[in-house]
């Protein structure tokens, strides 16, 4: 602590506080990327830099370290300054200072040789206490991951919050109101309230088709049972793509095995809701995909915005007008208040005022009463009066060449008013604008450091775009920034983007950071951090998507292997399975660029999504040709991926001794995760055999190795096998105690396959002793399942010994009202209710 006579330095706050050691100019980005991590963590970084100048730097480090819990050391090649009158260092001394807390320590792998004194510095910790690294964004995600292993084991209460799951179909929020909609919000309300199965949004780019579309929906949630779900078509390429975006939309698994159009219009069946579509204007051949939707699931309405109707039976039209410059008082024009709002937003002393009321009139009249275009203009008033404005305007609409002049008076409008608001941005504004269009589907703060160009302030660059409204700021749940683009304005970007020259730069920048973003998630996909990095790869899968493209169009397969491979428990354990076989048939189709221990990779990647999706035939054959470049390359865990299915597929065909010798090859080469797959395995092959004592022994192994990893998904596995084993040998209360076991762990995951797979078993169980909640659960379970959620966890489970509820006979012992009732009930449930009422009478 500090003497009486010492002034008390405090650190910027007083929450659980990581001091962070480098050194500030070769490590620049290092320090920004684990500032990064301890911000996400919700804790505080405590760096040198962060202020109390007026003090000595030694007082300063030195009192920001009394005040700290945690250390993280970052060392590169230097050694750092001296201050005078000092022997060492001031990061030798921050480490040694720091000896009393627990310290996370990270040393960058060097290009050239490091100062002699930092290697005699670091030749003093044990090389098992520290991690290497390649770049910020490897180590951001290490110390994002070792900090919250740090805190769960020694700070009682301080480990952070799991984080917020991504919501699948949730509406956009925005943060401005609607303003002069209500006639035409209205009139929505009524055609989606009055029974239309399809009603179509239709307008020009920039009317305010989403807007309307999403109020609308906000009206009218209340009359749909299961609410409303929103998905955004915008970054989808082709029409053939449709059906597994929509099912991407709402969060559901995918296999490649059937249309995805087919898992959609499963679940779909038994939900009452409002699907709304955005963005479906340049889809037009895939309007039947929505149209066959719509006639499987009876009780579920479309909204879709379009550009043009899809000119399907039942739908109905509605025209989005231009906003309305009328009024008796021309202020109080709708075009009128929505530059006033705006205006004010972009400059809080903005005020509409008898001088400038005629030039906001006039502008809004030039600009034909379009929202975005008048927003993008009104946002000029940081800068420019409205008068001036109108002159500025004025000189360009009509002169701009970027647009064709044939089109509409008001998609020209649009583009010039684009064109303008761009030419008013500064030259660096204007270069990060036109890299920003690389991104698919938004951005957070490293994405846009990495894609801008070297050397300048990003942060300053894209606060001037967002206040130009050509940025979107994004509200996300967990309250990170998040930034995306109007798909009008990114058009316009991508366009700027290939002219001037900066097409190839910033697609390999781009592809550069994803690759590295998947590369730093690898680790932690199957560990304690992976509900973290799954949720952050679900928020950029089409930057990663885009990526992949990227590098396989330029034939760069090594990098597009190391992509998809760094991230395949993402693409499984998300359901993602269609979209990451469609790349990895393309990067088997340029296997000549791969060594052959790659293509032993590739092969058994391209296996395990064909073995989740049921296709066993398929999986086998790439196993076999997996399996001999993979033990040629002495590739272990890569080998024991592919004997376990193997030993699998041999004990379904009786082949009991060979399954054997490829499940013990699979535990001898594979992962500590992986043993206990294969003790469920093993216990399903005794099973099989008639050995049931064995059997236990793996099953009790099988848990015991999957609590210790931790590995929810292998001891949700190993529960189902055990209730198996249960009900073969009559012990039913056993099996329903396994059974809830697993049934809450794949609840707590959101996995609905899981859930709806231990549902109907608990309904078989049910169905003699409590006829009608076994009917409740089984109609839940069928209001999860889909064809691909099925052969996910067929793919892992033993068949259930009996054959489900016999749903003749219970109705027949209920009578058909009551079972109709429990039925009806039952659907509606959800996961979080059905697992209520099956762990009710546990």
């Amino acid at each position: 602590m500090p003497s009486d006579d010492q002034p008390v330095i405090l650190t910027p706050d007083q929450r659980v506080r990581v001091f962070v050691s480098s050194t500030m100019t070769e490590l620049a980005p290092e320090r920004g990327a684990v500032r990064d991590a301890v911000l996400r963590l919700r804790l505080v970084p405590v760096m040198f830099d962060q202020g109390a100048r007026p003090h000595p730097p030694s007082d300063v480090y030195r009192a920001y370290l009394r005040q700290s819990q945690i250390f993280v050391g970052v060392y590169g090649e230097s050694y750092g300054w001296i201050a005078p009158g000092e022997q060492v260092s001031g990061l030798a001394d921050e480490l040694r200072l720091a000896d009393e807390l627990p310290r996370l320590i990270y040393v960058k792998e060097p290009v050239r040789d490091r100062d002699p004194r930092l290697a005699a510095l670091l030749d003093g910790i044990h090389a098992a206490s520290y991690h290497t690294f390649r770049t910020p964004g490897e180590l951001r995600g290490q110390v994002e991951h070792d900090l919250a292993v740090l805190l769960s084991e020694r700070f009682a209460g301080s480990a952070p919050p799991q984080p917020p799951a991504v919501e699948f179909g949730r509406l956009p929020s925005f943060r401005t109101p609607l303003i002069g909609r209500d006639v035409e919000l209205a009139n929505l309300t009524e055609l989606v309230t009055e029974g239309a199965p399809l009603v179509t949004v239709v307008g020009p780019g920039g009317i305010g088709k989403t807007r309307l579309a999403v109020a609308a929906a906000e009206r009218v949630a209340d009359h749909f049972r299961d609410g409303v779900r929103f998905v955004d078509l915008s970054p989808v390429t082709s029409p053939r793509l449709v059906g597994e975006a929509v099912a991407r939309g709402l969060g559901l698994r995918t296999s490649g095995a059937v249309p995805a159009a087919t898992d959609v219009a499963a679940w779909l069946r038994t939900r009452r809701l409002l699907l709304v579509v955005d963005n479906f204007e340049h889809l037009a051949d895939a309007a039947p995909v929505i149209g066959e939707l719509l006639r499987t699931a009876h009780h579920v309405a479309a909204l879709v915005t379009s550009r043009a109707p899809l000119r399907l039976a039942g739908e109905r039209v509605y025209d989005v007008p231009p906003l309305s410059e009328e009024a008796t008082d021309p202020a109080g024009s709708a075009t009128v208040r929505l530059f006033v709002d705006t205006a004010r937003a972009a400059s809080p002393r903005f005020a509409l005022t008898p001088e400038n009321t005629a030039a906001v009139v006039e502008l809004t009249r030039r600009l034909h009463g379009l929202p975005l275009a008048i927003i993008l203009a009104a946002a000029k008033v940081r800068v420019l009066s409205p008068a001036a404005i109108v002159d500025h305007l004025g000189d360009q609409l009509g002169l701009l060449t970027g647009g064709a002049r044939d089109l509409p008076d008001r998609q020209r409008t649009l583009r010039d008013t684009i064109t303008w608001s761009y030419r008013l941005l500064r030259p660096a504004e204007r270069a990060l604008f036109d890299r920003l269009g690389v991104f698919a589907s938004g951005w957070d703060l490293d994405a846009l450091t990495a894609v801008a160009e070297p050397g300048g302030d990003p942060l300053t660059l894209l606060e001037a775009l967002v206040e130009s409204t050509l940025v979107r700021h994004d509200a996300m749940p967990d309250g990170e920034p998040r930034f995306s683009m109007l798909d009008t304005i990114r058009t316009y970007a991508l366009e700027r983007m290939r002219d001037g020259g900066q097409w190839e730069v910033a697609h390999e920048a781009h592809a550069t950071h994803y690759l590295s973003m998947a590369q730093a998630a690898e680790p932690h996909l199957n560990r304690a951090g992976g509900p973290l990095w799954l949720r952050r790869l679900e928020l950029d899968r089409q930057n990663v998507i885009a990526a992949l493209d990227w590098l396989l169009d330029g034939e760069d397969t090594p990098r597009a292997l190391r992509m998809i491979w760094s991230t395949w428990a993402f693409w499984w354990r998300r359901g993602h399975i269609e979209e990451a076989t469609r790349q990895l048939d393309r990067i088997l189709g340029q296997d000549h660029r791969l060594t052959e221990a790659q293509t032993g990779r590739a092969l058994l990647a391209a296996g395990i999504m064909a073995f989740v999706s049921g296709q066993y035939d398929r999986a086998e054959d790439l196993f076999l040709r997996a399996l001999p470049l993979l033990r040629a390359a002495g590739d272990g865990p890569g080998a024991s991926f592919a004997l376990g299915p193997l030993g699998q597929f041999a004990a379904l065909r009786g082949e009991f001794e060979q399954a054997r010798a490829f499940l013990d090859e699979a535990r001898e080469k594979g992962e500590n995760w992986q043993e206990g797959l294969y003790h469920s395995r093993v216990a399903r092959l005794k099973i099989a055999e008639g050995d049931y004592d064995e059997a236990l022994t793996h099953l009790r192994d099988a848990v015991e190795v999957a609590r210790a990893v931790p590995d929810q998904f292998v001891e949700l596995i190993a529960h189902y096998t055990w209730a198996v084993w249960s009900v073969d040998r009559g012990e039913q209360a056993e099996a329903r105690r396994h059974l809830v076991d697993g049934l809450a762990l794949g609840a707590a995951a959101g996995d609905e396959a899981a859930v709806a797979q231990f549902l109907v078993a608990l309904a078989d169980l049910d169905s003699h002793g409590e006829p009608e909640l076994a009917v409740r659960l089984d109609a839940a379970a069928q209001a999860l399942r889909t064809p691909s959620n099925e052969m996910w966890m067929r793919a892992f489970v033993a068949p259930w010994p009996a054959t489900g509820l016999d749903r003749a006979a219970t109705r027949s012992r209920l009578g058909p009202e009551a079972y109709d009732r429990a039925w009806q009930s039952g659907e509606e449930l959800g996961i979080e209710r059905a697992v209520a009422a099956a762990t009710a009478r546990r």
